[in-house]
């Protein structure tokens, strides 16, 4: 599995990652878990994905370093298809308190 994702800054530059991984063990509804890591430049967190089928995927961004989540994420399809949703919380991994949220709607063109 490969997830790549962008950023565009307000001066123009884009920061993209792509992070790539595959399930370890048999392929059976017990196990819908993988680890994915950056392909390109080693960075400072890994992902663990999970699908909840038939329509979300979750996401916890984990520090190398700690092994603490710093982002945890649902990605869900709605409307039959047409959009994503996208809700993140960020840790303060002082106190593990919720800093931020972030909510996204994606909409087909």
């Amino acid at each position: 599995v490969t997830l790549t994702s962008f950023l565009t800054f307000p001066n123009g530059k884009t920061r993209q990652v792509v992070m790539k991984g595959k399930q370890q063990g048999p392929l059976d509804r017990s196990s819908l878990s993988m680890r994915l890591d950056p392909t390109e430049e080693e960075g400072p967190i890994y992902m663990i994905v999970t699908e909840l089928a038939p329509d979300t995927v979750l996401i916890n961004e984990v520090e190398k370093a700690s092994g603490k989540i710093v982002m945890t994420a649902s990605l869900s399809v709605v409307d039959g298809g047409k959009e994503l949703v996208q809700v993140s919380h960020e840790f303060n991994n002082n106190n593990m308190a919720i800093e931020g949220h972030q909510v996204w709607r994606l909409k087909k063109a």
